[in-house]
């Protein structure tokens, strides 16, 4: 993920060196990717840029920092953040800490509840309880969530109806605004994609300052060591035919897809008139993906332009799970350009 977003001068520590082909793609497209190397081929002092901030660079190689892990799980802990929130989230939640306490909330608590992991990505892991009947999904929380403790949240699904992330520069304990960003969420609440337009997003004036009001409060509570990117996830959701703000339902302290894309447009120089969005494609279950012949189509068919920011398969033709796909189009084709994107992806 960092390819797309380096420079001709950086290096990039990849596991396995990406085909002549897709470095070919980038440089195509107008991206300026580094020179990757593998683990132990790069020794000297470095500049280190990572998804997260866990680790210090050692005689060429990542050895993980005990006082940056501590950080950072603290940063990043749904339970650490409801005290960032407080006073912020219109939605009561609260920390479970065992099986036996959990019966007793969904016995006592107005359902739906929506159950989430301490740690987790892209709103996977997480459990909706939406009536008694759903108490079998118990058996899923060691799985889903890797046990306990948990945070247990009232669940709005049904009447969210945007989600918005807004993108910051973190140094010294201040928050710096870049942009915000609008995310694809599935009806399961499981996010496909995320988009960036060259005008305000819809809703930002009703978001934004609620979202500049938590982060006011919000510093004082960042430990100065961290300095890196954040991304603040929020949404909106109606209640009693009301537009209700959520300002925030986890902050992400490390390179979120939302920041991936602003600096992939920023690289590609989109014009105000462009949206930029990003897709997260499974690979499809049936059948053979043909990527290159499949992306040549659609742009033509489209009048898009795309490019594959991470590999469909590795160098042995094993596939990935997912593929993440980046997307310029203008705002009046944007939902039908994203349906024919998934459609022919999946097909």
């Amino acid at each position: 993920m960092f390819f797309p977003i380096s420079r001709p001068e950086d290096f990039v520590l990849v596991e396995e060196l990406p085909s002549a082909e897709l470095s070919k793609h980038w440089k195509d497209s107008g991206l300026t990717p580094g020179t990757p190397f593998l683990e132990g081929g790069l020794l000297g002092d470095v500049t280190l840029v990572e998804w997260g901030c866990r680790n210090e660079w050692y005689e060429g190689r990542l050895q993980e920092d005990p006082i940056r892990i501590e950080t950072s799980r603290y940063l990043n802990s749904k339970i650490t953040q409801l005290d960032f929130r407080k006073h912020h989230s219109p939605l009561p939640a609260k920390v479970i800490t065992s099986e036996e306490h959990l019966f007793a909330e969904l016995e006592e608590a107005k359902l739906p509840i929506v159950l989430k992991s301490e740690f987790g990505l892209a709103g996977r892991n997480h459990i909706i309880f939406k009536s008694p009947s759903d108490s079998w999904k118990m058996s899923q929380v060691n799985k889903k969530l890797f046990g306990f403790p948990i945070v247990a949240e009232s669940w709005v699904g049904e009447e969210r109806f945007f989600d918005f992330s807004t993108l910051w520069d973190v140094l010294d304990g201040e928050f710096f605004y870049l942009t915000s960003t609008a995310m694809l969420i599935d009806k399961e609440g499981v996010f496909r994609g995320i988009r960036i337009s060259g005008t305000d997003l819809p809703y930002s004036a009703h978001f934004l300052p609620p979202v500049m009001d938590l982060v006011r409060d919000t510093k004082g509570l960042v430990p100065k060591e961290y300095s890196g990117p954040c991304a603040i996830d929020g949404f909106l959701y109606r209640e009693e035919g009301r537009t209700q703000i959520q300002p925030v339902s986890e902050f992400n302290f490390r390179y979120s897809i939302g920041r991936i894309l602003w600096e992939v447009r920023k690289k590609r120089n989109a014009g105000k008139d462009t949206v930029s969005g990003i897709l997260i494609l499974p690979y499809p279950k049936q059948g053979s993906l043909e990527e290159w012949s499949t992306l040549n189509r659609l742009e033509k068919e489209l009048g898009v332009s795309l490019i594959l920011l991470t590999p469909v398969r590795d160098l042995s033709g094993k596939p990935y799970q997912n593929t993440v796909l980046y997307f310029e189009t203008t705002e009046e084709k944007e939902p039908s350009v994203v349906e024919s994107i998934w459609l022919s992806w999946m097909d």
